[in-house]
């Protein structure tokens, strides 16, 4: 089969994305804790700008706790029952071999 060479190149391709992106995790963490240390914002460097970013982590109320469980349950109702509607759209799932 002819396109049995993409499908080998799209399994490389995606475990090399996986293998990267846990490095580059790794890394994330390392040059956090690095500008943190030195008590730094940001650092220019020849490749780009490192920059600690802030970002808002929301806690609610109890109140809004129930009201998003509400909320979700009528989803779920709305689903089983037919009211609420969907489209299906085409997309590809790889799931590779276990060794």
């Amino acid at each position: 089969m002819e396109n049995e060479n993409y499908y080998e190149k799209y399994a490389v391709i995606d475990a090399q994305i996986r293998v990267l992106s846990n490095q580059k995790d790794e890394l994330r963490v390392k040059l956090l804790e690095e500008l943190l240390s030195r008590d730094e914002k940001s650092v220019v460097t020849a490749v780009g700008k490192f920059t600690v970013a802030q970002t808002k982590v929301w806690t609610y109320s109890d109140k809004i706790a129930e009201l998003d469980e509400e909320f979700k349950a009528h989803k779920a109702k709305e689903q089983s029952t037919g009211e609420a509607t969907f489209e299906e759209n085409p997309s590809l799932r790889f799931t590779p071999i276990k060794l």
